[in-house]
């Protein structure tokens, strides 16, 4: 019998657990829930501290949107720490900004030295006080995961008015608690985790990669910039090799942006055929994986690439 550990849907693509499709064959259920087990380092899923959801698509190729038919979800529609991932919905709360014409991506703003925080990024080790262009910030934000450059974005957008962004497209699991690598002392409390699920995060990248977000222009721009990604984790089980993407010999490419904390791995995007064939459209993410190390071979990481490989094979074999 098919199975599907996963809630209503709420996303504005309107792929819920309900829609045909989104039960899970139980072979591929049963594996998810190996890998479940796996990224907790557990055989027993009554001890297991860790959690796995996967929310995958094929894309029409008449539309562009994502194809309930064609789709597999699990634990979909739960909230998991954001890590990174929640870059995706600053950048289009700028990409708005620009659209209505209130910003322009040439516009400059100041990294000073109070805007350098730790972790992913390389602004973090310039000079301080230098002048980059909003394109520039939002290219680093992405595919270095730059958090200096976030957070010089966050300031200028504003945590209230990206959330307003997730809000009116319905990422109703999907909430900014604020800028990256600020320390409680700073916050006045233990700093929250930003949250999203599965479920928005495929939301977005299909609904980017239709066309329905953004105008063409901005909506290239973002495609641009995914295609660019330094850090994923959605091939890794699957042989990508970025160089060849970059040097144009390889079938296909992933336009993705990943995230990571401790004992967090995240990663969504497009798996894209660089001949216009199908597309796919893949979110994995985890919480709770004792593998705390920031390591090639994290445990979390590879349950990613795992997870991916597994949906690939199904929806794009």
């Amino acid at each position: 019998m098919p199975l599907s550990p996963d809630g209503p849907g709420d996303g504005a693509a309107g792929l819920s657990a309900a829609s045909p499709g989104l039960a899970l064959p139980s072979d591929l259920a049963a594996e998810f829930a190996r890998l479940e087990l796996m990224l907790g380092a557990t055989d027993s899923p009554a001890t297991n501290p860790a959690r796995l959801g996967v929310k995958a698509a094929r894309l029409s190729p008449v539309t562009g949107a994502a194809a309930a038919s064609n789709s597999f979800a699990w634990r979909a529609h739960e909230q998991f720490p954001a890590a990174s991932t929640i870059k995706v919905y600053v950048l289009q709360a700028l990409m708005e900004r620009v659209a209505a014409g209130e910003m322009s991506l040439d516009s400059e703003l100041t990294v000073n030295a109070v805007d350098m925080v730790t972790g992913s990024g390389v602004l973090k080790a310039l000079t301080p006080g230098r002048r980059y262009p909003l394109l520039d910030l939002a290219t680093l934000m992405i595919v270095v995961s730059d958090n200096t450059a976030t957070n010089v974005l966050i300031d200028a957008l504003g945590v209230e008015q990206v959330n307003d962004s997730v809000l009116e497209h319905g990422w109703r699991a999907t909430h900014l608690s604020g800028k990256l690598q600020v320390s409680a002392a700073e916050r006045d409390s233990r700093p929250a985790p930003s949250l999203t699920s599965p479920a928005d995060l495929l939301d977005y990248f299909a609904r980017l990669w239709a066309g329905e977000l953004l105008p063409p222009n901005l909506t290239e721009a973002c495609q641009r910039i995914y295609r660019q990604q330094q850090y994923s984790e959605l091939g890794r089980a699957l042989g990508h090799d970025p160089y060849s993407v970059e040097v144009g010999v390889a079938p296909w490419r992933i336009a993705s942006k990943s995230g990571s904390l401790r004992g967090v791995r995240n990663d969504a995007g497009v798996f894209e055929t660089v001949d216009g064939g199908p597309e796919l459209v893949v979110a994995v993410m985890t919480k709770g994986c004792p593998d705390e190390r920031f390591h090639a071979e994290n445990l979390g990481a590879r349950v990613v690439g795992l997870a991916a490989a597994e949906v690939h094979a199904r929806l794009m074999g």
